[in-house]
């Protein structure tokens, strides 16, 4: 099963620089980013509530009574917020930054807020400590990120 989601997760990131890129042109031909945005939230629900009716169709829980969305706690849906800013900031930065920069940049940030996560035990993470290894680790995700940037090339998108 950890082999499974591992490719799973591994597909997913493969094709998120093809999600900011779609984005970006959906952005430029209806000329706004915010609304761009909204769409992609709204395919997202599209395509998610017929999988949760199938799924409660053939005798799963995809549906939890209404009532328990008031026990979790307010903080809980600010991650929502967290998935309409990663989509605002990949198609915005998608054209400029390139798909190779942009998911660099990504990667770094996740790798330093995922350290952080497991260090402080952020919410639906177990504390973790984080070794010095996991810090080299990080040192060379950041160094990967300024490799891909090339800053010192002074590349920009062709066309």
């Amino acid at each position: 099963m950890r082999l499974l989601l591992i490719a799973a997760v591994f597909l997913v990131g493969f094709i998120i620089p093809v999600q900011a890129g779609l984005n970006a042109v959906l952005a430029e031909s209806i000329q706004s980013r915010l609304q761009a945005c909204l769409v992609n939230g709204l395919v997202y629900v599209a395509v998610l509530l017929p999988v949760m009716l199938v799924v409660q169709m053939i005798g799963g829980r995809a549906f939890s009574p209404l009532e328990h969305l008031a026990t979790a706690p307010w903080w809980t849906y600010v991650a929502g917020v967290i998935g309409a800013a990663f989509v605002l900031a990949g198609l915005t930065a998608a054209p400029e930054l390139g798909a190779a920069l942009l998911v660099a940049i990504f990667v770094a940030g996740q790798a330093s807020g995922s350290i952080a996560a497991d260090h402080f035990g952020f919410p639906g993470y177990s504390v973790i400590r984080t070794h010095p290894e996991r810090y080299i680790g990080l040192a060379l995700v950041v160094v990967g990120a300024i490799m891909v940037a090339r800053p010192w090339a002074g590349s920009a998108p062709e066309g």
